[in-house]
């Protein structure tokens, strides 16, 4: 408790000091503009004033200067027990007022550590992603990658195995945010662990998708995060022009695209991570010299304009049926006239030949 007989002696405490509840004498020297200036320093803090007298204008008075309660010296000694009922309803609310002070500091802070963990985790996961625009086997493998928050439950990646055979997948995991974030990490290292194993000649699961599809189920099952995903999984053999590939319940199937014309892979499955014995079939594909196969994650049909599902999927068709449309174009035009914030990651993948 600190008691200062003159104002100036207040005014510096009030500068230097935090007080729980503050007590203004106005019967003895403290002014109204003191009051004033001191409840505004103080607040949301109790101040209750003492007057000299109790006409109506002098409470009023007082009330507007701030105060949060009005006693009159003679009251004191009249009604002790009141104002005793009076300070310590003022101190219980001021031990509200710092404990809420307390709490929201905490949680700041918290939040300040979230958000640092969630920007070193997005950092992470941006340098897990490959190049955006890359060839390889004299593919061109390209795409944009849009998360609703700031880390993608979408990933794609394009691996290539050799100098004919390169597999490329577009995966889009349950949810969102960082758990579902952290299974991309799962999926990023499962798929290169398959690559080394491929050139060690200790597995060659690789060499298929739907082994591919079935060796991330298990994993996705083993790590009990009950997290599951859709994913397609293409293996291209430039060679052969031959395209292998499976999928895991994902939705819209990629669009090929060749001799002016465009259509949606065939294929079904079930989800990733969901089934310990899940069903993927296994699809097989003579490729034409030039051709463009692109690959969408189902973020692309919440923001897509069209009043039905069949809408949506013709309108994409027919956007890419002249052939080759790069991913951050294609996205653009997807978000034309779309200025909501967007209900969920959107992803699009090309893969194309020239």
């Amino acid at each position: 408790m600190v008691v200062c007989e003159h104002v100036a002696d207040a005014e510096a405490m009030l500068e230097h000091k935090s007080f729980s509840l503050t007590l203004l004498d106005l019967a003895n020297g403290v002014s109204l503009s003191f009051l004033d200036y001191a409840s505004s320093i103080l607040n949301p803090k109790p101040v209750v004033a003492i007057i000299g007298e109790g006409s109506s204008t002098t409470i009023i008075n007082a009330l507007r200067a701030g105060a949060d309660d009005v006693f009159v010296v003679e009251d004191l000694d009249l009604s002790p027990k009141l104002f005793i009922y009076s300070m310590k309803r003022q101190l219980r609310r001021a031990l509200y007022i710092e404990e809420s002070k307390r709490l929201k500091d905490s949680l700041e802070r918290s939040l300040d550590e979230l958000r640092a963990d969630h920007h070193a985790a997005q950092h992470v996961q941006q340098n897990l992603l490959p190049p955006r625009h890359q060839t390889i086997n004299g593919l061109v493998v390209e795409y944009t990658l849009k998360p609703s928050l700031l880390l993608s439950g979408d990933f794609v990646d394009a691996i290539e195995i050799n100098d004919h055979l390169i597999i490329f997948y577009l995966a889009d995991v349950s949810g969102h945010g960082a758990s579902s974030a952290l299974v991309t990490v799962l999926l990023k290292n499962l798929t290169h662990r398959l690559l080394r194993n491929y050139k060690r000649h200790s597995s060659f699961d690789i060499l298929s998708p739907v082994l591919t599809l079935e060796r991330i189920n298990r994993e996705m099952l083993l790590t009990g995060m009950g997290k599951h995903m859709t994913m397609f999984v293409g293996l291209l053999d430039t060679q052969t022009s031959k395209l292998t590939y499976a999928t895991g319940g994902h939705h819209p199937m990629p669009i090929l695209s060749c001799n002016e014309s465009s259509s949606f892979l065939k294929g079904r499955g079930m989800p990733v991570g969901l089934f310990e014995k899940p069903e993927f079939e296994e699809h097989q594909l003579d490729l034409p010299q030039v051709f463009s196969l692109t690959l969408f994650s189902d973020g692309v049909l919440e923001i897509l304009k069209g009043s039905s599902l069949k809408e949506k999927e013709n309108w994409l068709l027919s956007t890419l049926q002249p052939g080759y449309i790069e991913s951050s174009q294609l996205t653009e035009m997807i978000e034309e006239g779309f200025e909501d914030v967007r209900p969920d990651d959107v992803a699009i993948m090309t893969v194309s030949r020239a």
